[in-house]
């Protein structure tokens, strides 16, 4: 419990440590709002966590955690990146996300948007645990670290009964006497929800030549920022269906087409801020495929909290 976490925004950041009842709470900073591991029972924890910022921030673990300990998480709401060293980025735009972590002694940073409140519920179990539970259930060959080859990071939507157990947990519904009994058992209901949605299989997974279709298209999107092809002409020009061709962005990249592209469109526009870029702000609007120059300035400060020629200024 002596774990601290360092919430970041810019080249502020607050850092907190969990008191005696296992909870941070912050009023000022970056974040505002809470973060709580409780115990459940043996080997299984619980983090809850609930805030909001008026800038994009980020949030991490500081300290040693065991090097195989698994997450299991619910993104109730807000949308951001998860981050984790050796694994794919894995991007949430929608509430309701399952992710599924392994800690493997590697970086792991929470890149969260102001654009709304963010709950999250996770449990965290450890190899002990898991192996525990492997005796007498049919666990998914992904949640144990003995059939893993590999540090794990996915993300898949998240079920109605596993999001309503995550919300019990978050705000539950009995505070009394019983409280942790309480706790114990929704914990194990999610649990076991969580589970059982990693061990289905994911039918919206894609072929290798559809993967390979799917890169194809990634390269022609992002070749003339000013220009795109649009959805459907897109997919036509590698042979999916625009749905399928969605399908394989969320798989490969974590997020749409379109949402993809403007991922692509401010990176650049902040690296070419960032090499010194000597051109009006307009023109770099018009080359990031932006008509409006105040619309790309909204984009701009919408996922990096600044705007565009601010940012550029920070240099001299």
């Amino acid at each position: 419990m002596k774990q601290q976490w360092v919430f970041s925004s810019g080249h502020e950041s607050v850092t907190g440590e969990f008191d005696h009842s296992g909870r941070i709470s912050l009023e000022d900073g970056p974040y505002r709002g809470f973060l709580d591991h409780l115990p459940v029972r043996g080997g299984v924890s619980l983090f809850r966590a609930e805030g909001r910022a008026d800038s994009p921030y980020s949030m991490a673990a500081m300290g040693e955690v065991a090097t195989d300990n698994l997450i299991m998480g619910c993104m109730l709401s807000g949308t951001g990146v998860l981050e984790a060293a050796g694994s794919p980025d894995q991007i949430w735009r929608d509430s309701g996300q399952l992710y599924a972590l392994s800690l493997s002694n590697r970086p792991v940073r929470y890149h969260l948007q102001a654009d709304r409140p963010f709950r999250s519920v996770a449990l965290m179990l450890t190899p002990d645990a898991v192996e525990a539970l492997a005796q007498d259930h049919e666990m998914p060959e992904l949640t144990r670290p003995t059939r893993r080859t590999g540090p794990i990071s996915t993300m898949r939507p998240l079920g109605p009964l596993a999001r309503k157990a995550a919300m019990d947990l978050l705000q539950p519904h009995y505070r009394g006497p019983m409280e942790r009994l309480y706790r114990e058992g929704k914990a194990t209901e999610l649990l076991a929800l969580q589970l059982g949605m990693l061990g289905e299989p994911h039918d919206k997974d894609l072929t290798s030549t559809e993967l390979r279709r799917v890169r194809e298209a990634r390269e022609l999107l992002v070749a003339d920022l000013q220009n795109p092809p649009d959805l459907v002409g897109l997919a036509a020009a590698v042979g999916l269906r625009a749905k399928r061709l969605n399908q394989g962005f969320r798989q490969i990249y974590g997020t749409t087409v379109f949402d993809h592209l403007l991922d692509v469109r401010m990176a650049t526009a902040r690296n070419m801020l960032d090499d010194g870029l000597d051109m009006p702000l307009k023109q770099l609007a018009w080359a990031m495929g932006y008509r409006q120059a105040s619309n790309f300035i909204s984009a701009f400060r919408g996922r990096f909290g600044i705007s565009p020629g601010a940012y550029g200024r920070r240099r001299d």
